[in-house]
């Protein structure tokens, strides 16, 4: 697909991505509702700034857990995928017991998922950080608007 890169290394997974793309992108769908899942503040502050200034809502949470216990009401989910606690596949696999159809975005710092992992998750839009806007952009609008994270 010409928008997928494979990360380098041991775990080969597809980063999503679109060089070229300007960071507005998902504008011609309108604002969305995002919820960002991370651990590292700094990334919550930057992914909120960028994202707010694109006209989207967006809401940050420091833990899976968090999130689970408010279950926000949102267009996608960008999730980290190795949190302390509740992992982002964890939160992943409990939303989808519960019902929840939310499309979702693992953001990751370390490559990737093992490879065991990215098998029983293929088909989520993943990026490594650091990611550009773009890639970033392109991820949401492939899981928003496909039926990427529907299992």
């Amino acid at each position: 697909m010409s928008g997928r890169r494979p990360v380098e290394g041991p775990h080969a997974l597809f980063v999503v991505g679109v060089r070229g793309e300007t960071p507005d992108a998902m504008a011609d769908a309108g604002p969305l509702s995002l919820a960002v899942v991370d651990d590292d503040e700094a990334v919550r502050t930057a992914l909120r700034r960028l994202l707010r200034a694109m006209g989207h809502d967006v809401r940050v949470f420091a833990s899976a857990e968090e999130c689970e216990a408010d279950a926000p009401d949102v267009d996608c989910l960008i999730v980290d995928l190795r949190l302390p606690g509740l992992n982002g596949f964890e939160l992943r696999e409990r939303l989808r017991l519960r019902g929840s159809l939310i499309p979702i975005v693992f953001i990751t710092g370390d490559g990737g998922p093992s490879p065991s992992d990215a098998a029983a998750h293929a088909g989520t839009p993943t990026v490594a950080k650091p990611f550009s806007e773009s890639d970033l952009i392109a991820a949401i609008t492939q899981a928003v608007s496909s039926d990427a994270n529907v299992q």
